[in-house]
């Protein structure tokens, strides 16, 4: 008989180009760090994949207190701000655009 797992057993895995937002540098950075053993990461494919806990400890590792990566909700800090506090300028500004 096949067991199914628990789905509180299953790992959140984050992009490079995410990571890369969190931590604030560039993607070739994340893939240093990954490459050598200072980020935990898998490949997929020709992908790599960091898994969220992974992060968390490498934040730790770095001097992070824990309460700046939870910010009192429970939850990861993540590379998108909450849609409250989007606003149409920084949208413009923020990708960029070209404005007359």
């Amino acid at each position: 008989m096949i067991e199914t797992p628990n789905t509180a057993e299953f790992t959140r895995f984050l992009s490079v180009a995410v990571v890369a937002a969190i931590l604030g540098i560039s993607r070739p950075s994340v893939l240093t760090l990954v490459r050598d053993g200072e980020l935990p990461g898998i490949w997929v494919g020709h992908r790599v994949r960091i898994p969220a806990a992974g992060l968390e400890t490498f934040l730790i590792a770095q001097g992070l207190k824990p309460s700046a990566i939870y910010r009192g909700t429970g939850q990861t800090a993540t590379a998108s701000p909450s849609p409250a506090t989007i606003t149409n300028a920084s949208r413009t500004a923020d990708a960029g655009a070209i404005t007359r």
